[in-house]
């Protein structure tokens, strides 16, 4: 690959990959920089890794990073087009691809846009023309963020992913302003500042609706617990009253955890940005 973004993509996709994993969460198996071993075996003879055979999860464990980059240029960097797409975007579609499968780059990217796109052609075309590649850059990492909140796995990898994403914003945003816009690096820094902050309110806000919420449950569920003391009689509440009041309570937390999720979100992503 010769865009100019591609050797700081790949260098961090590399942090981000890690080395060897063979979680019992991970459907992937054995994995090493990203590569399962499904993708190892697929590719192992084609590249000159391993021919012959199988490909062990020892081989995993050993895999050379050269093969894992050609196997990042074959099957995810060519495949959407990583050089027809805007800085910052292009980096964007590979780091998706590589962590969440391929396929996903199209229907991200089309709700990223907000416009209709069935193909890659269809997301270079509208990506290239969109007026705020910041601001697209932004949308389609919320769009991941939010497939990834919903996996079952979450629990097992969210923090990891969580600050994954925000690091990634960053760094797309960055990659952006530098080699899409073509700005100083004082500018660039002044931007990534500017995003800091909106970040970080966004986070304080959060925080806030969590505090209001969580002492609304506490207080509700304290009252499901003795209705006198929200100035209820017992009698007229009744078995079905004191049911719809711990149920209003457990939703109230619910949606304090709800708020502290997305305070702690916002947070890596504004300390991603102070760091950018």
């Amino acid at each position: 690959m010769t865009a100019a973004t591609y050797s700081a993509a790949i260098a961090q996709v590399f942090v981000d990959e890690g080395g060897f994993s063979n979680h019992s969460a991970d459907p992937g198996g054995a994995t090493n920089y990203g590569i399962t071993i499904i993708d190892a075996n697929k590719y192992a003879a084609e590249f000159g890794w391993i021919a012959g055979r199988k490909v062990t999860v020892a081989d995993v464990r050993a895999m050379p990073k050269w093969f894992a980059e050609k196997v990042y240029a074959a099957k995810y960097a060519a495949k959407i087009r990583y050089n027809d797409l805007p800085a910052g975007f292009d980096y964007t579609g590979l780091d998706a691809s590589i962590n969440s499968g391929v396929g996903r780059f199209v229907p991200w990217s089309a709700k990223a846009l907000g416009k209709a796109a069935t193909t890659v052609a269809d997301v270079v075309r509208l990506s290239n023309a969109a007026p705020d590649k910041v601001a697209l850059i932004q949308r389609f990492w919320k769009v991941r963020l939010g497939f990834v909140q919903g996996l079952k796995t979450w629990s097992h990898f969210g923090r990891g992913w969580g600050k994954r994403i925000a690091n990634g914003e960053v760094l797309a945003v960055k990659l952006w302003l530098t080699y899409g816009a073509a700005l100083s690096p004082a500018v660039v820094k002044e931007t990534l500042t500017t995003e800091a902050a909106k970040a970080s309110n966004a986070s304080k806000k959060s925080a806030g609706g969590a505090t209001a919420t969580g002492s609304a449950g506490a207080g509700t569920a304290a009252g499901s617990g003795d209705p006198t003391q929200l100035g209820v009689d017992p009698v007229m509440l009744g078995t079905g009253g004191k049911v719809a009041l711990a149920i209003a309570a457990a939703l109230l937390i619910a949606l304090a955890f709800y708020f502290i999720n997305r305070a702690l979100l916002h947070k890596n992503r504004a300390d991603a940005y102070a760091a950018g």
